[in-house]
């Protein structure tokens, strides 16, 4: 099936839409999507039929309907929040959107009705630390995790639970790095009980175990995002791990490339190249088939188009697409 392609666009009050076709990759541009402030994050739930949106200018949480024939999005409610966070995502089962917030140092749960009605107040509002970047639950659905840049430097480890929505610190409620990595975003790996943080701070990434009994971390591997005798300006970004867990890339903002590591059987990741990419890579993403991904270029506006070769990772550059003013998120909907 073709996916229709949301680029959130943080410098612009609209989603550039497009249609991707599956089999080559290509993107078809559509009419843009207008919203009600500049956005930032964005997630969707399992069926590809509700959007949840950071209105970052307007310090809103906001939920749409997806037409997936034709990509429209029609507004279902909005709710204020303290500020815009850079973050959102829904539990395993949809019924809840988390959020986690740059400035103010928390998290916050909101629950989501069956119309896709977000509660006027969040069931939780929790303060965790300076500059709180993104949040996830596992697979299992009973664990969440939120990294903090510096000076927190932190992940904060929590319980989940999926019937009430409610957050409690695991023991221990966190974890730190032994140096000022600064951890930002993070990806499961698909197969394995083990956990990729990208570190915006340190331009590393580090790999944790996960205890998927217990809920916690432990880091045994911390590697360089950068190629040897770089020594500009450099943080990073994004995370993403192929679907068949033998690649993981990473982005560099500074460098202006993404990073791509083999991942051996037991976890350990050793660098394999690097790919230029658009200015400022502040977000990219595999497809949903993982045969192709798009990095959106902050600094240009602009995002590019790579083929994946699935043996190696390697990535054959495509296209480049223009879009909206500082992109930041890049959605995937199947077309229905």
């Amino acid at each position: 099936m073709p996916y229709h392609v949301y680029v959130s666009n943080s410098g612009s009050e609209f989603f550039s839409h497009f249609i991707m076709d599956e089999d080559s990759g290509a993107l078809e541009a559509q009419e843009n999507v207008a919203l009600d402030g500049t956005p930032g994050s964005v997630a969707t739930n399992a069926d590809g039929t509700r959007l949840f949106l950071s209105l970052r200018s307007q310090q809103k949480l906001g939920s749409y309907a997806i037409d997936r024939t034709s990509g429209k999005l029609t507004a279902i409610s909005a709710v204020s929040v303290q500020e815009g966070p850079p973050y959102v995502k829904t539990d395993n089962t949809d019924r809840f959107l988390m959020a986690s917030y740059y400035g103010a140092g928390c998290v916050s749960v909101h629950q989501i009705g069956d119309d896709g009605i977000l509660s006027e107040e969040p069931l939780q509002w929790i303060e965790t630390g300076q500059r709180a970047h993104s949040i996830q639950t596992d697979r299992s659905n009973r664990f969440a995790f939120v990294p903090h840049t510096m000076p927190t430097n932190a992940i904060f480890q929590f319980k989940f639970d999926e019937n009430s929505g409610t957050l409690t610190p695991n023991d221990p409620p966190k974890i730190q790095p032994e140096g000022p990595e600064g951890p930002r975003h993070f990806a499961f790996h698909p197969q394995k009980d083990l956990l990729y943080s990208m570190n915006e701070d340190g331009s590393t990434v580090s790999a944790h175990r996960f205890d998927a009994a217990q809920g916690t971390l432990s880091s045994f591997q911390v590697i360089s995002t950068l190629p040897d005798g770089f020594d500009g300006d450099n943080t990073t970004a994004e995370i993403a791990i192929s679907p068949n867990g033998k690649h993981l890339y990473a982005s560099n903002r500074g460098h202006d490339s993404l990073a791509l590591f083999d991942i051996a059987d037991d976890g350990t990741l050793s660098i394999k190249g690097h790919f230029a990419t658009e200015a400022t890579p502040r977000f990219f993403d595999l497809d949903p088939t993982g045969k192709f991904l798009y990095s959106a270029g902050q600094g240009s506006g602009r995002m590019a188009s790579y083929k994946v070769d699935a043996a190696s990772g390697e990535l054959e550059p495509m296209t480049v697409y223009e879009v909206g003013e500082t992109p930041l998120w890049i959605q995937f909907v199947e077309q229905g």
